[in-house]
C-alpha cells in the first residue's frame, strides 16, 4: 500500500526513520510511518476488515450496541466474508497506489492512469461479483447461486463502490505520507543550503577577522613597540579558540565574552592611552549557548572603523546583557568627524549580519551612525 519505487534517498522514498524527524513536525497520525512497512501494511488490512465486519454486524441495530446479543456467529460469518473479498481488494489497491506512484513520480500521465484505473475496477467489480454468487453466497449464506445475476447493475455498481472506498483510504494514506514526506525533503535541502551559507560566511569572516588582527601586530612591530610579544601570545589564544571552538555550531555565551575580552586586551597595546573602552557585561547564565564569532565582530567594527581612522582620544563602550534567555548587545563608538565610510560597508559586517537572519531570524538589529558616534544594538531572544 505505501510503495515508493526511487528507494535512493533516505527518509523520502523509504519508511522514515524517527530520527529524521523532530517530535515538534510530527501529528500523532504520522508516528505511524515509523512503523516496518509489513506491519503496516497488515494493521491497515487487519483494521478494515475489523471495522467494516462490525458494520455488518450492527448494521440494523436502532439503538447503539457494541456487540448485539447473539452477535458474535454472525461476526465470525462477515469476517470470513471480508477476508475472502480481500482476494480481489488486495491486488486492486496495490495496482492503483503502484499507478498512483508513477503519477506522483510523473513517469505516466493522469489521463493514462484514469484510463487503467477504470478498467481494472470493471474488472474487480466482475471478480468480487462472482466470489460473493459462487462462494460467499452458496456456502455462507446458504443461497442459491441461481437465485442472483452476476453481472447485475446493483451487483457490480456495489462491488464497485467498495473497491474505490478501500483505494481511496489507502490513496489518502499513502498522499499524506507523500506530503509529509516531500516536506521533510524540502526542509532538510533548505537546512543544508543554509548550513552551506553559514560555512560559506565563515570561510570569510575568520580569516578577515584573523588579517585585521594581524593588521594591528604588523602596526606595532613597525613602531619596534615592546609590546609586539604580548600580541603575538594574546593573537595565539584567539587562533587557538578560532581551530577548537568557531567551527562547532554552538558555544557558550562566557567563551565569546572571554574572546572579546582577548580581543579588547590585544588592541590596547595598540592604542595605549588614547583609547578608553568600557566593557560591561551582565549575564544570568553564561553558560547559555550561542553561534560562534557573533558578537566579536562587532567589536572588532569598532575598532577597525572608529578607532583606526582618527588619531585623537577616542573612546568605545560595550554593553553586553543576558537576562531570562534575552540577549542585549549595545556597542558604541567615537568616530572621525568627517568619514566617507559606514561601518556596514566592510566584509564582516555584512557577512555577520547575514548569520544573524540565518541563526536567529527574530534577531533585532540597529545601527545608527551620527556626526561623531556609530552605535550598534542588537536584541536576540535565545530560548
Amino acid at each position: 500500500m505505501f510503495y515508493f519505487v526511487n528507494r535512493n534517498t533516505c527518509c523520502v522514498n523509504q519508511i522514515c526513520a524517527p530520527d529524521c524527524w523532530s517530535s515538534e513536525e510530527l501529528p500523532t497520525l504520522v508516528l505511524l510511518f515509523a512503523m516496518p512497512r509489513v506491519l503496516l501494511h497488515i494493521l491497515f488490512w487487519f483494521t478494515y476488515v475489523l471495522a467494516l465486519t462490525y458494520l455488518n454486524v450492527t448494521y440494523d441495530v436502532t439503538s447503539f450496541e457494541l456487540l448485539p446479543e447473539g452477535a458474535l456467529t454472525i461476526f465470525y460469518q462477515q469476517f470470513t466474508v471480508q477476508l475472502i473479498l480481500l482476494i480481489v481488494k488486495v491486488p486492486f489497491a496495490y495496482a492503483s497506489l503502484f499507478l498512483l506512484d508513477r503519477y506522483l513520480s510523473q513517469k505516466i500521465r493522469l489521463v493514462i492512469v484514469i484510463g487503467v484505473l477504470a478498467v481494472l475496477l470493471a474488472l474487480g467489480a466482475i471478480a468480487m461479483s462472482l466470489l460473493n454468487h459462487q462462494l460467499i453466497l452458496p456456502y455462507l449464506h446458504n443461497i442459491t447461486y441461481n437465485e442472483y445475476s452476476v453481472f447485475s447493475t446493483g451487483s457490480l455498481i456495489y462491488h464497485g463502490l467498495a473497491l474505490a472506498f478501500v483505494t481511496g483510504m489507502a490513496a489518502t494514506l499513502k498522499l499524506m505520507r507523500w506530503r509529509h514526506r516531500t516536506q521533510v525533503q524540502v526542509a532538510k535541502l533548505q537546512q543544508e543550503k543554509t548550513d552551506a551559507e553559514l560555512k560559506y560566511l565563515k570561510g570569510q569572516i575568520n580569516p578577515h577577522f584573523l588579517f585585521n588582527t594581524l593588521n594591528n601586530i604588523y602596526s606595532l612591530a613597525r613602531k619596534g613597540s615592546e609590546a609586539t610579544a604580548d600580541s603575538v601570545l594574546k593573537l595565539s589564544k584567539l587562533m587557538r579558540f578560532m581551530l577548537f571552538e568557531a567551527g562547532q555550531s554552538r558555544i557558550m555565551l562566557k567563551n565569546e565574552i572571554v574572546l572579546i575580552e582577548d580581543y579588547i586586551e590585544l588592541e590596547r597595546l595598540r592604542y595605549t592611552d588614547r583609547l578608553r573602552i568600557e566593557f560591561n557585561c551582565e549575564l544570568d547564565n553564561p553558560d547559555q549557548e550561542i553561534a560562534p564569532l557573533l558578537l566579536i565582530h562587532f567589536v572588532e567594527n569598532a575598532f577597525k572603523h572608529g578607532v583606526s581612522e582618527t588619531h585623537n582620544a577616542s573612546f568605545i563602550n560595550i554593553d553586553v546583557k543576558l537576562l531570562q534567555n534575552l540577549l542585549n548587545v549595545t556597542i558604541v563608538n567615537s568616530v572621525p568627524p568627517v568619514s566617507g565610510k559606514t561601518t556596514s560597508a566592510n566584509i564582516g559586517m555584512e557577512n555577520v549580519t547575514r548569520q544573524l537572519e540565518l541563526l536567529y531570524p527574530r534577531h533585532q538589529l540597529e545601527v545608527e551612525h551620527n556626526v561623531d558616534t556609530f552605535r550598534v544594538t542588537l536584541t536576540i531572544p535565545l530560548s
